[in-house]
């Protein structure tokens, strides 16, 4: 009987010590690399396109967009707030210049660059005009992968960003 209870001692001395992970530098480094960071970098910030610049550019292309939060909207462009209150969490519409939306008009469309915010929570947390009206018209850098985005050029994968005013 007391071999019994020295040999599950001993059973669980081993598991309890050979159980922990051994964090090698590698490891270290990778999780430090893959933290998200918010904040848009000074050279990102030289390089930053318009709203105008940015439709041009490839689908793929990962780039930088200096523009102002104009609307929110969910499913379509069409579907587009451009005043309070706003509904949908999902997306912005970003633009050159700050809208006015009693005379903003939709085939005014090609003007606009719609950002997906479903990929990255903290970015939807901050942008969404749902949540954040008082970014309604506000000038932001954002850094991210250019796509087709709601049928227009539009941008998905938002890595940074960076609110502006």
């Amino acid at each position: 009987m007391k071999r019994i209870h020295i040999l599950y001692f001993l059973l669980f001395s081993v598991l309890l010590t050979g159980c922990g992970k051994d964090i090698l530098e590698e490891d270290s480094q990778k999780s430090e690399s893959t933290q998200e960071t918010t904040t848009v970098t000074e050279e990102q910030k030289s390089t930053a396109l318009t709203v105008a610049e940015a439709q041009e550019v490839e689908d793929g292309t990962s780039i930088c967009v200096k523009g102002y939060i104009v609307a929110s909207t969910t499913r379509s462009i069409n579907n587009a707030d451009f005043e309070y209150p706003f509904s949908g969490s999902s997306a912005i519409v970003l633009a050159d210049e700050p809208v006015d939306a009693e005379h903003f008009q939709y085939e005014d469309t090609q003007l606009l660059f719609p950002i997906c915010l479903t990929d990255r929570k903290k970015a939807r947390n901050a942008l969404n005009l749902e949540d954040n009206s008082q970014l309604w018209n506000h000038l932001i850098y954002i850094y991210g992968t250019k796509e087709r985005y709601m049928s227009m050029p539009g941008m998905k994968k938002v890595e940074q960003f960076e609110i502006i005013q």
